[in-house]
């Protein structure tokens, strides 16, 4: 025990321990057998959290271990007693042995010895208390097994404890219960808990009562959640109730808090008397809230009604009157887009959209490749951007066509002759007008007329060369060429 005195006060030992040396001796078998259970309990205070009261061993630590926070140390001072239980299977009443400790200091070594009997399942817990007699550490090691043979080494950490107090006020009635368990005000109203945990506390009113409120150590309405000493006030009064009404004029929504009004769908509920509602004011789209009226609310902010009496809340909210719109409607022919400024209008796709009463709206029209706009028809006419004013519904056309491929004939008179040759459509009259423009497709008939002294001797060249008709038929697939061959009548070669 000497070397492990010498160890624990080296300034490397910080933590807390409690540490267990279990030697076993006596029979295997648990049958009313036991085993004497030897403990050796090492204390090192230098992780206990601060405390406010003080001492001697808070300057001699301050002055021989270097580093060592002031005050950490002393609550181990503090311990006037040690108590260890082992229990577990087969065990009615847990073996405890209570010991007494004067004047401890950090690192002190602290025998105990209990007869336990022996079996699986062992849960060892020790607890330390100072001289009021309140545990200020706690700790436990379970599943030990007590059997016969080579000693069991076990450490316990000890963890600094803090308790939480509840206190009830109020004509009511109603309970306070702990999450972790260990509260339950009613019967048990005080309890210990380990350092680290956050302690949830729940009010539960009885029938006919009402929980009011926290004090002390927290406020408000619901869960109280603690972390360290504390006292806390839970307030139980009667549940009588007072009835809240609330009036909706125009788009919104009124709400409570405690919930229960969700006006124009649920606009009245009964409270109990004595708490204060909140009422929220949520207007609709487009609109704005306008403010309160009764119950003691005026303004635009939350309104904070006191039940103390039935209360009627008027909420006043303010439509916003859309504008008046006028349609636009686009019919597109052919292949083209038509888009409008302000947008709204793609055609095709969006080929229909409301604007405000009075817009001036442009459309625009694009054609498509290979063809052309043609004009609009309906609200506009001509080929220049459609301007309207949309004081009325209206209804505008956008005409586009293909874009017509041309081809070129080109007609020449030959020979020693004269004459004339013309198409069927009037665009030939060569040798005045030789050369014309089709559409491509388009059959021309072209006719040869010899002047006096000449004759028609034959066609040359393209589709008719060597004809010696008087007509030569031609489709304008493409630009082509024809030839008319005069000859002189007093038979000179053509």
């Amino acid at each position: 025990m000497r070397s492990m005195r010498k160890r624990t006060c080296l300034p490397s030992i910080w933590p807390l321990l409690f540490v267990a040396i279990l030697a076993a001796c006596g029979s295997d078998s648990s049958d009313g057998k036991t085993v004497a259970v030897k403990l050796s309990l090492i204390v090192d205070g230098r992780q206990v959290r601060d405390w406010s009261t003080t001492s001697r061993l808070f300057a001699w630590l301050e002055r021989w271990i270097p580093g060592a926070p002031p005050a950490l140390a002393q609550q181990v001072t503090e311990i006037t007693r040690v108590n260890v239980q082992i229990s577990g299977p087969g065990i009615p009443v847990p073996a405890t042995a209570d010991v007494p400790v004067t004047d401890p200091t950090s690192g002190q070594e602290i025998p105990v010895t209990i007869q336990a009997p022996v079996g699986p399942n062992r849960t060892i817990t020790v607890a330390a208390f100072n001289a009021a007699n309140a545990k200020i550490f706690g700790g436990t090691v379970p599943n030990v097994n007590l059997a016969a043979g080579a000693p069991i080494d076990v450490v316990v950490t000890l963890v600094r404890l803090f308790r939480v107090t509840v206190q009830k006020e109020g004509a009511g009635n109603g309970t306070v219960k702990s999450s972790p368990a260990g509260i339950d005000c009613g019967a048990i109203c005080s309890a210990q808990f380990e350092l680290g945990l956050s302690v949830v506390l729940n009010p539960e009113p009885a029938a006919n009562s009402a929980f009011i409120g926290w004090s002390g150590g927290c406020t408000g309405t619901g869960p109280c959640t603690v972390n360290d000493n504390a006292t806390v006030t839970a307030r139980f009064e009667p549940s009588v109730t007072n009835h809240l009404s609330v009036n909706v004029n125009g788009p919104g929504t009124v709400r409570s808090s405690p919930p229960g009004i969700s006006c124009p769908a649920d606009c009245d509920e009964n409270f109990p008397s004595g708490i204060s509602v909140t009422l929220t004011a949520e207007p609709s789209n487009g609109s704005t809230f306008s403010g309160w009226s009764g119950g003691g609310c005026t303004g635009t902010g939350p309104c904070a009604v006191a039940m103390l009496v039935d209360q009627t809340v008027t909420a006043s909210f303010t439509g916003v009157v859309p504008p008046q719109t006028s349609t636009l409607t686009v019919e597109v022919t052919g292949s083209g887009r038509v888009t409008s400024a302000p947008s709204g209008i793609s055609c095709p796709g969006s080929c229909t959209a409301s604007f405000a009463r009075g817009d001036t709206v442009r459309l625009t029209a694009d054609p498509a490749p290979d063809f052309r706009f043609v004009g609009w028809s309906g609200a506009c006419g001509g080929m220049d951007p459609c301007t309207l004013v949309m004081d009325v519904d209206r209804t505008v056309s956008a005409q586009f066509e293909i874009v017509p491929v041309t081809v070129t004939l080109t007609v020449r008179n030959t020979g020693r002759g004269t004459g004339t040759v013309t198409d069927n459509t009037g665009a030939i009259v060569c040798g005045v007008a030789c050369t014309a423009t089709y559409l491509q497709g388009t059959v021309v008939t072209l006719t040869e007329a010899p002047d006096p002294g000449s004759a028609f001797n034959e066609w040359r060249g393209g589709p008719c060369n060597n004809q010696t008709t008087p007509q030569c038929v031609l489709t304008m697939d493409r630009d082509r060429t024809a030839e008319a061959n005069f000859s002189a009548v007093d038979g000179g070669g053509g």
